[in-house]
């Protein structure tokens, strides 16, 4: 017969564990995006994109991509121009999360249309992609 104790982790590694969980920038991003998903504004979801554009500044770049996702998810005309500067972000995975969520908030001017035409002559292929589903979404 095989015990359960065989197989139980020993205390100090699951409180590790544990820790891990809750300070995981993917976790953080995680819950942040699914805490946005409300059918009408409320001062908890100003709240989470006020949180939002001030992730985009965070230095892991998982963290930023995932803010700038969220961002365009919530669809709030806020974080506009904090997407646009993002579109000059040094990793690619942000620039393109960034051309993504600009497609899905509503309106082109011709300030976003030039930063996103800047980005078809990007050097990483994702985000010129990016960019030119978005100028065509519009």
């Amino acid at each position: 017969m095989i015990l359960f104790s065989q197989f139980s982790m020993p205390l100090s590694h699951a409180c590790r564990t544990k820790w891990f969980l809750f300070t995981s920038p993917f976790l953080i991003s995680f819950f942040l995006i699914v805490g946005c998903y409300q059918d009408s504004p409320s001062p908890d979801r100003q709240t989470a994109v006020d949180l939002l554009i001030t992730l985009l500044d965070d230095r892991d770049t998982f963290v930023r991509r995932n803010a700038a996702e969220a961002l365009g998810k919530i669809g709030d005309l806020k974080s506009k121009p904090f997407l646009l500067a993002t579109l000059d972000d040094s990793e690619p995975a942000v620039r393109e999360a960034a051309a993504r969520s600009l497609s899905w908030l509503s309106g082109l001017d011709s300030e976003t249309r030039s930063k996103l035409t800047m980005l078809l002559q990007d050097a990483d292929m994702s985000v010129q992609r990016a960019a030119a589903q978005a100028l065509n979404r519009f």
